[in-house]
């Protein structure tokens, strides 16, 4: 009937039930029954089972593999209809055994295929996208997984209900877009590895039927229904495409599968390409319109779904295994994994996004931490987590030679941090700056930050970040000093400079938090913060910044030039300075400081990273002259080759491309 079947019923004991169900639904039907005193009567059967419960999987079975097409009657599409309405069959579990049923046969089948139709139109909400614990939900979802092949097509390993929903509403918008544009005469472009949905349909047979009408007029009935099912599919997917939180789900997948999303996105694409056709084929034109609109509209940076209402449907999708017990020792039952996934997605060079991972994390933090009932101590500390593993499996990279460590930092240093700099800003914007220190999300953080001390192995720093990790620590240690000696702790660096501390990668965490005015410097008071080595002084005084002599004034001779490319900046100043020596210096100039913004600024100057990555975007696309005889022509791009050539050369290698796309700038960077 189609690529995938529904799983069979094992044993003789599941062949009994089946005739058993078939025969009272029989006996029902010549007594002229109701639906629901036929539903009523089935249940009763089911009840007796062993490992019996309600919505029952054998039954969603039973019902759709008789239906298809072996007892195809109104009057059993009524009764899955009443079963399905009282939840004695779980909606998404039918749809699901249909779809992979009626779909492939919908140009045979154009009867099936309405009333599947009607069923999807009237079944596809929120309410029943979701299912309560019960004895049958692992069975009801392995069901689902299996009639559809999500896994083998989406490549997700160990799906529970929460991702065969999220995966259930894709794989039906694709397949009901590929069956409106083949039932148009437009050819999807499915390929021979993918499932087909349009096998063909064969001869139809030319007999009279027992009323003496035709096959021919048949036919021409059953064409006429073929052309308002199309019709139909069209209106059932706008109706999908315009539910917010349908949206909400397709958001979830443009982010955290968009080589999956690009597959519907393609089928977008071909809808506007054959727009005119579509139109003069269907009457309801102005939908083709708004459902382009609304899948678009997801995978736009601006699109804010209400996360409150996201929040109400994936209530019931939670996993029901304790992942957050086995992050954080919190023992409860709640699920951060799609932290990692996400996080091990966007290191996949082959897929580079447009849409900034700052505002993806933002996204993903406050939908996780209300879905998951957590406090924000805990969502922050699950979401530091993720990304020390992250950094952590830097050290063995399974494949390739390139093991994208400074693009795992920019997530750690850079990107985390500016995203929980978000959202303490929409609790500061809502509750005023007043006392927004003590504010539930602020002090979360500093818990979260507070508990990170005990996850040594996670903390072990790269070994080439060590001495940058010994020195933050150092910085505090110097800071702690000055407290005890009644100096002023903002003088660091003025008192013991010899100062020395052994440093981690939660060093370099504070720093980056501290940075953006997340916290303040009494992180460094924290009890356990700063660990002295064996001897607490070292004779060797640390080496000042190539950036202070660069803002006196120094000249860009090589070597500075060649520490200033080593050094990460540290202040915006900075890069304002070398910014206009870019675009107004001499040629040596322009290319020296080219050179210097594409080294260690830009991989990690974690602090001021964002800045970077704008000024090199901003020099990639120079001025406009103001001279307006010079307007139109590339005579401003050649007054800046220099300039040009040092940063298409620097920001060549995969960590830097890397880095563009978590901020968003590629498509910036290439348009």
């Amino acid at each position: 009937m189609g690529a995938a079947e529904a799983p069979t019923l094992a044993g003789a004991g599941g062949e009994l039930l089946e005739r058993r169900v078939m025969a009272a639904v029989k006996a029902s039907e010549a007594r002229g029954d109701p639906p629901l005193l036929r539903a009523v009567e089935i249940s009763r059967l089911v009840a007796g089972e062993p490992g019996a419960g309600v919505p029952s999987a054998d039954l969603a079975g039973i019902l759709v593999s008789n239906l298809c097409f072996a007892h195809n009657s109104p009057s059993l599409w009524k009764l899955l209809d009443q079963a399905m309405s009282s939840r004695l069959l779980c909606p998404l579990h039918v749809l699901a055994l249909l779809t992979a049923r009626v779909l492939p046969q919908r140009r045979a089948q154009p009867e099936a295929y309405r009333l599947y139709l009607e069923l999807l139109k009237g079944n596809v909400t929120s309410s029943s996208l979701s299912l309560l614990a019960g004895p049958n939900r692992d069975k009801i979802t392995k069901s689902i997984d299996a009639a559809l092949q999500l896994s083998k097509t989406y490549g997700v390993a160990g799906t529970d209900f929460g991702h065969v929903v999220i995966l259930f509403v894709l794989i039906v918008i694709t397949k009901l877009i590929d069956s409106v544009l083949e039932d148009c005469g437009i050819s999807s472009g499915t390929t021979l590895e993918q499932e087909s949905v349009y096998p063909n349909e064969g001869p139809q047979p030319m007999d009279m039927d027992v009323k003496g009408v035709s096959a021919v007029k048949q036919n021409e009935q059953r064409e006429q229904l073929r052309r308002k099912n199309t019709v139909m599919a069209l209106e059932v997917l706008h109706m999908m495409a315009a539910d917010r939180k349908i949206q909400a789900f397709l958001r979830l997948i443009c982010l955290n599968m968009p080589d999956k999303f690009s597959a519907l996105s393609q089928r977008l694409t071909l809808i506007e390409a054959h727009k005119m056709a579509l139109e003069r084929l269907l009457p309801t034109s102005h939908k083709i319109d708004d459902l382009v609109m609304y899948i678009w509209r997801v995978s736009n940076l601006d699109y804010q779904p209400n996360n409150k209402r996201l929040v109400g449907v994936l209530g019931n999708l939670r996993s029901s295994n304790s992942m957050l017990g086995q992050l954080t020792g919190a023992g409860r039952a709640a699920c951060w994994i799609i932290f990692d996934i996400y996080m091990e997605n966007a290191m996949d060079g082959r897929h580079l996004g447009g849409i900034s991972a700052i505002e993806i994390i933002k996204e993903m933090s406050k939908t996780a931490q209300a879905i998951n009932e957590a406090s924000w101590q805990e969502t922050f500390k699950a979401l530091w987590i993720s990304a020390l593993r992250l950094v952590q499996r830097a050290r063995e990279p399974l494949e390739g030679p390139i093991p994208h460590l400074d693009t795992r930092l920019c997530m750690l240093l850079a990107l985390i941090p500016l995203a929980i700099a978000a959202i303490l800003k929409e609790e500061t914007d809502a509750c005023g700056a007043e006392g927004n220190k003590s504010l539930p999300r602020r002090l979360g953080l500093v818990s979260s930050l507070q508990d990170l001390v005990q996850y040594s192995g996670l903390l072990v720093p790269p070994s080439s970040l060590v001495n940058v990790a010994n020195a933050a620590a150092s910085k505090a240690a110097i800071f702690r000093a000055n407290c005890k000696v009644g100096g002023n702790p903002g003088m660091i660096g003025q008192s013991d400079s010899s100062t020395k501390a052994v440093g981690n990668m939660l060093h370099l965490i504070v720093e980056a938090c501290i940075s953006r005015n997340l916290i303040d410097t009494t992180a460094y008071l924290w009890p356990g913060y700063v660990v002295l080595p064996g001897h607490s002084k070292d004779t060797s005084l640390p080496q000042e910044s190539p950036w202070v002599n660069f803002m006196q004034g120094a000249p860009l001779s090589d070597p500075l030039k060649n520490a200033l490319i080593a050094t990460p900046a540290s202040s915006v100043a900075e890069l304002d300075k070398l910014y206009h020596i870019a675009l107004n210096g001499s040629e040596q100039e322009k290319s020296a400081a080219a050179k210097i913004v594409c080294g260690a600024s830009l991989v990690r100057g974690w602090n001021i990273q964002e800045h970077v990555v704008r000024m090199v975007v901003k020099l990639l696309s120079p001025p406009l002259p103001s001279d307006s005889s010079l307007q139109g022509s590339m005579s401003h791009y050649l007054s800046q080759k220099s300039t040009l050539n040092a940063i298409l050369l620097g920001v060549s290698y995969v960590d830097a491309v890397h880095i563009f796309s978590l901020y968003g700038m590629v498509l910036r960077c290439t348009t």
